[in-house]
C-alpha cells in the first residue's frame, strides 16, 4: 500500500497521510452526539471492507479516492482501533442504556478495552442483561466465571422471592442445575467450589426444625465443592481431607436425627423419593469424591496413625458415636476400606472391625508380626477357638460366615499355617467387612501357591490373577476361581472374556498341528469346559464371547470350532436366549456345509449335531450323513444319553425317508424302541390292505391267490405289531417317569387294536378258504350293520364289531337271528360272551308289535322269552302280547307265583 501511495503522489508522505486521516478518523468518532450516530459510523467503517474483496472496485475509484481508501483501510484494520470489535459491541449495547466511553477511541488497545467491557459487564449484571453481558465477555476474551455466579445467584433469589425456595425438591433441582450450568460454561474449578462452599456455610444456618435437612443439603452442597476442587491440576489434598471430614460429621448428623430409621429402611429406599426423584443423598451420592485416588493411597491402610482402643480420643457425645459406628459398619460392608480407615483417623474414633480389617492386610503382607498387633487384637486371637468345621488333617479349610459365600471354600492350601489360621480366627470375628478378610485371605493363599509375596498378588490386576488362576489347571481351579471372583467383586464381563479365552486356549493346546481332536469330546472334558462356564453368572455373556472367539482360531482347527459352538449353545440354552441360539445353529451350517464335508469331517459333523442336539434344525445334517454312509454311526448308544436322538432319527426317517422301512427298523431294533416297530409293522399292515381296497372287491376276488397272499403278509405284519406292542408293555412293571406310562398305555390300546384286527383278517382268510365272499375289511362304517347282520355265527358278528370299534344295535341282530329265523344257537353263543340284558327283551317286544306276527315269529318270541331271569319283565311282556298260556304257568308256578301276586297287589 505504501508503495502504491507513493506511486500516485510522490510529493505527499505517506506516514503524514497516515497522521492525518488517523486524526481524522477519531475526531469523526469523537464528535458522535449519541450512541445511535457511533453505531452507524462504525458501521460505516466496517463497510469499507467489501471493497478491498478484490483487486478490481479499488481500481475504478478516483486516484485521490483510491489514497484515502488505502489510508482508511490501514487506520481501520492496522494502526488504528479495532473497529469490527468496536462496531459489534455497539450493537449488543443498541438497545441498552449503556455508553461505549469515548475514551477508548483515543486511546484505544486490548487492555483498555477489556477494561471498558468489564465495566460493562458489571453494569449489565446489575441489570441482569446475562445474555447481553456474556456476549460482551465473549467479544473481549473475558472469563465468564463471575457472570455465571452471578447470574445462578439472582435465579436463586428469584426462587427465595416466589416462595419456591423453601421446598426441598426445588433446590435440589436447583443444585444440580448449578453444576450442570457450570460444567456447560467452563468456568473454572476454584471459582465452582468456592460458590459451592459458600453456599455450604450458609445452609448451617437453617432453623432447627429442619436439622435433618439442612444436613443433608449441606452434605451435598460440600460434596460439590470437593467434586470441583478435585479437578484441579495440583489436588489440595489437606483441603480434600477437610471437606470429607466436614461431609462425615454431616451424615453422622443426618443419622443421629434419623434415629434408627436408616437400620430398619432399605438403602435402595433413601436413593429415590416415593416419585423417582433425586434426593441430597443420591444426588450427593452422584458427585462422591471418595473413590479419588489421591485419597485413596496405601498409607490408609497401615496401621501407623490408626487409633487403637486405648489411645483414642472421644470427641463426639454417645449418640454420635454410635451413628458413626454404624455408618462406618456400612462402609467396609460395601468395600470402602480406605474412606473407613481415614474417617477413624479424622475423629480418632477406635472401630474394632476397621482394625481388624487393617490388621488382616498387615498379617498377610508381612507388615506386621503377631507380635507388633495391637493389644485388643491379641486379645481376640487368644479368644479364639477352633472352628468346628476344621478338623486336624482335613486337607482343605473352609472360612466361617453368615453370608452367601459360606459354602465356598477358597483355602486351597495343606495346614497348618499360622498366619492363614490368625486370619481365619480375625475373619470369624469380624462384623462388617468380612468380605475384604476373605479377600486378604484368598490373595494370601493364592500368593503362597504361585511362589510370591502376598502384596505382589494384590498389587496384581484382578483380570491377570484370575487368569492365572484358570491357566494353573489344578483340579479344584473352579472353586478357587470362584472365590476370587466373588472376594475382588469382578464385573460378569470381564469373567466372560477371561473363561472363554480358558476354553479357547484348552481346546487349541491338545490340537496344534493336527487339525482335530479325538471324534468325541470325552465327558470328563466336557464337564471341565461347563463347570468354566459356569463362573460366570451371566451365561449369555459367556455365549456370546465364545462366539467372538470363533474368528481368532486357527484355520484348520475344526474341532475347537465344533466345541465353542457346542458350550454357546449350552449357555444360552440355560438362559432362554434365543438370538445366541439362532446365532449358533446359524454359525453351524456355515462350518458344516464350508469346512467339516468338504474335509470329510464327519466325525466331528456327528460331535456338532449330537452337542447341540437340536435335531429338527439341523436335519440338513442327517441328509449329509445319509448320502455319505454314514448314517449308522448315528446308532451308537453312547452318543444319546438322554434318548431324544433316537426320536429324531424316526421322524426323520418318516418325514424325509418314508419308503425306507428297512431301515426305520434298524434305528428302532438297535435302540430297542419296541412301540416304534410295533408302528411301523403295523403301517406296513395297513399298506396291504389299502392295495387290497384300491380295487373292487370283485376283482380281488377273481385272483384269490394274490388276495390271500396280501392278506397273509397282512396278517404276518400285525401280529409283529402287536408281539413288539406287547414287549413295551411287559416293561411297565419296571420304575418309570409319567411320561412313559402314558406310552405304555398306548401300546396296551394299540396291541388290542392289532390283536382284533388279526382276527379280522384271519375270519377273511377263513371265509375265502370255504368259498365265502363275504367281505370283512376295509367296510366303512355305514356298511357295517349289514354285514354283521349278514354273518352267521355270534361269533363272526362280535369280530368284526371289535376289530372296528362298531357297537352295533344287538337287539336288531338278535331280532333277525333268533325270532325271523329261530336260530337260537345264536343266542347260546351271545350269552356265552355278552349279558342278556331287559332291555334288549324289551327291544326286540316293541320290534315284534310293530309287525304283523307269524306263527313262527309267535312260537320264538315265547322260546325267547324263557331266557328273560327277570320274572316281573316276562310276566309283563308275557301279558302284553296275550301269552295267557304263560302267564297262567308263572301265576301258579310255586316259585314265581307268590312272588308275582304281591307285586300286582303292590
Amino acid at each position: 500500500l505504501d508503495t502504491a501511495a507513493t506511486r500516485v503522489h510522490a510529493v505527499i508522505p505517506a506516514p503524514w497521510l497516515k497522521e492525518q486521516v488517523c486524526f481524522l478518523l477519531k475526531l469523526m468518532l469523537q464528535q458522535c452526539r449519541t450512541q445511535y450516530e457511533l453505531g452507524k459510523l462504525l458501521q460505516l467503517f466496517v463497510g469499507i471492507e467489501h471493497l478491498f474483496s478484490d483487486g478490481k472496485t479499488i481500481l475504478t475509484l478516483p486516484c485521490n479516492g483510491i489514497l484515502l481508501i488505502i489510508c482508511l483501510y490501514l487506520l481501520l484494520f492496522g494502526a488504528g482501533p479495532d473497529v469490527k470489535k468496536l462496531c459489534v459491541l455497539s450493537q449488543i449495547l443498541k438497545d441498552t442504556s449503556i455508553d461505549i466511553n469515548r475514551v477508548i477511541i483515543t486511546s484505544y488497545s486490548l487492555e483498555n478495552f477489556q477494561h471498558e467491557c468489564r465495566s460493562i459487564l458489571e453494569k449489565l449484571e446489575t441489570e441482569g442483561q446475562f445474555a447481553l453481558a456474556r456476549r460482551v465477555a465473549e467479544l473481549a476474551e473475558l472469563p465468564v466465571d463471575n457472570l455465571v455466579i452471578e447470574e445462578i445467584t439472582q435465579e436463586m433469589q428469584t426462587l427465595k422471592h416466589v416462595d419456591q425456595w423453601s421446598l426441598k425438591q426445588a433446590r435440589i433441582d436447583f443444585w444440580k442445575k448449578c453444576h450442570e450450568n457450570f460444567k456447560k460454561n467452563c468456568i473454572s474449578s476454584k471459582a465452582a467450589s468456592s460458590f459451592f462452599s459458600a453456599q455450604a456455610l450458609k445452609a448451617r444456618e437453617c432453623p432447627t426444625e429442619e436439622g435433618w435437612s439442612c444436613a443433608e443439603e449441606r452434605h451435598l452442597l460440600l460434596t460439590l465443592t470437593g467434586h470441583w476442587l478435585a479437578q484441579e491440576d495440583l489436588v489440595p489434598l489437606e483441603e480434600l481431607e477437610e471437606l470429607e471430614k466436614q461431609i462425615w460429621l454431616c451424615r453422622i448428623t443426618q443419622h443421629t436425627l434419623r434415629g434408627n430409621q436408616q437400620e430398619i429402611e432399605p438403602r435402595c429406599s433413601q436413593q429415590m423419593s416415593t416419585s423417582g426423584e433425586l434426593t441430597f443423598d443420591s444426588l450427593a451420592r452422584e458427585f462422591s469424591f471418595s473413590k479419588l485416588a489421591a485419597l485413596n493411597t496405601s498409607k490408609y491402610l497401615e496401621l501407623n496413625g490408626l487409633p487403637s482402643k486405648d489411645n483414642c480420643e472421644n470427641r463426639l457425645d454417645w449418640k454420635e458415636q454410635e451413628s458413626l459406628n454404624f455408618l462406618i459398619g456400612r462402609l467396609l460392608d460395601d468395600g470402602c476400606v480406605h474412606e473407613a480407615s481415614r474417617v477413624c483417623r479424622y475423629f480418632h474414633f477406635y472401630n474394632q472391625d476397621v482394625a481388624v480389617v487393617l490388621h488382616c492386610r498387615a498379617l498377610a503382607s508381612g507388615e506386621a508380626s503377631v507380635d507388633d498387633l495391637h493389644p485388643e487384637i491379641h486379645a481376640l486371637l487368644r479368644s479364639a477357638e477352633l472352628p468346628e468345621e476344621e478338623e486336624p488333617g482335613f486337607p482343605l479349610r473352609k472360612v466361617q460366615s453368615t453370608s452367601s459365600l459360606d459354602s465356598q471354600s477358597f483355602v486351597m492350601l495343606p495346614p497348618i499355617d499360622e498366619v492363614v489360621s490368625n486370619l481365619e480366627t480375625l475373619t470369624s470375628r469380624c462384623l462388617h467387612g468380612k468380605n475384604y478378610c476373605r479377600q486378604v485371605l484368598c490373595l494370601y493363599e493364592l500368593a503362597k501357591e504361585l511362589g510370591c509375596s502376598y502384596t505382589d498378588v494384590a498389587a496384581q490386576d484382578g483380570e491377570a490373577m484370575l487368569r492365572a488362576i484358570l491357566a494353573s489347571q489344578q483340579p479344584d481351579r473352579c472353586r478357587r476361581a470362584q472365590a476370587f471372583i466373588s472376594t475382588q467383586g469382578l464385573e460378569p464381563d470381564t469373567v466372560a472374556e477371561l473363561v472363554a479365552e480358558e476354553v479357547t486356549r484348552e481346546l487349541l493346546t491338545p490340537s496344534e498341528g493336527t487339525g482335530h481332536k479325538l471324534m468325541f469330546t470325552p465327558a470328563e472334558e466336557s464337564q471341565t469346559f461347563l463347570q468354566l462356564t459356569a463362573l460366570c453368572q451371566d451365561r449369555t455373556l459367556v455365549g456370546m464371547k465364545l462366539l467372538d472367539k470363533i474368528s481368532s482360531v486357527p484355520h484348520g482347527e475344526l474341532s475347537c470350532t465344533t466345541e465353542l459352538l457346542i458350550l454357546a449353545h449350552h449357555c444360552f440354552t440355560l438362559t432362554c436366549h434365543m438370538e445366541g441360539i439362532i446365532r449358533v445353529l446359524q454359525a453351524a451350517r456355515l462350518l458344516t456345509d464350508n469346512h467339516l464335508a468338504p474335509n470329510e469331517e464327519y466325525g466331528l459333523v456327528v460331535r456338532l449335531l449330537t452337542g447341540i442336539g437340536r435335531y429338527n434344525e439341523m436335519t440338513y445334517i442327517f441328509d449329509l450323513l445319509h448320502k455319505k454312509h454314514y448314517f449308522e454311526v448315528l446308532m451308537r448308544k453312547k452318543l444319546d444319553p438322554s434318548g431324544t436322538l433316537k426320536t429324531a432319527l424316526l421322524d426323520y426317517i418318516k418325514r424325509c425317508r418314508p419308503g425306507d422301512s428297512e431301515k426305520h427298523n434298524m434305528i428302532a431294533l438297535c435302540f430297542s424302541m419296541c412301540r416304534e416297530i410295533g408302528e411301523n409293522h403295523e403301517a406296513a399292515a395297513c399298506i396291504q390292505l389299502k392295495l387290497i381296497e384300491s380295487q373292487p372287491w370283485e376283482d380281488s376276488l377273481k385272483d384269490g391267490h394274490q388276495l390271500k397272499q396280501l392278506l397273509l403278509k397282512a396278517l404276518t405284519l400285525m401280529l409283529d405289531a402287536a408281539e413288539s406292542y406287547a414287549k413295551m408293555m411287559a416293561t411297565k412293571s419296571l420304575p418309570v417317569p409319567t411320561s412313559a406310562l402314558i406310552s405304555q398305555d398306548s401300546c396296551v390300546r394299540q396291541a388290542l387294536h392289532c390283536h382284533r384286527l388279526t382276527k379280522l383278517i384271519t375270519l377273511q382268510i377263513h371265509f375265502l378258504n370255504t368259498g365265502q365272499n363275504t367281505m370283512l375289511i376295509n367296510l366303512g362304517r355305514h356298511r357295517l350293520m349289514d354285514c354283521i347282520l349278514a354273518l352267521p355265527r355270534f361269533y363272526q358278528a362280535s369280530i368284526v364289531a371289535e376289530a372296528y370299534d362298531f357297537v352295533p344295535d344287538w337287539a336288531e341282530i338278535l331280532y333277525q337271528q333268533v325270532i325271523l329265523k329261530g336260530d337260537f344257537n345264536y343266542l347260546e353263543e351271545f350269552k356265552q360272551q355278552r349279558l342278556l340284558r331287559s332291555s334288549i327283551f324289551e327291544e326286540i317286544s316293541i320290534k315284534c308289535k310293530h309287525h304283523q306276527p307269524t306263527d313262527l315269529v309267535v312260537k320264538n318270541l315265547k322260546k325267547l322269552f324263557t331266557y328273560c331271569e327277570d320274572v316281573y319283565l316276562y310276566y309283563k311282556l308275557a301279558y302284553e302280547h296275550k301269552f295267557c298260556d304263560v302267564v297262567n304257568v308263572l301265576l301258579k308256578d310255586p316259585q314265581t307265583g307268590c312272588c308275582l301276586k304281591d307285586m300286582l297287589a303292590g
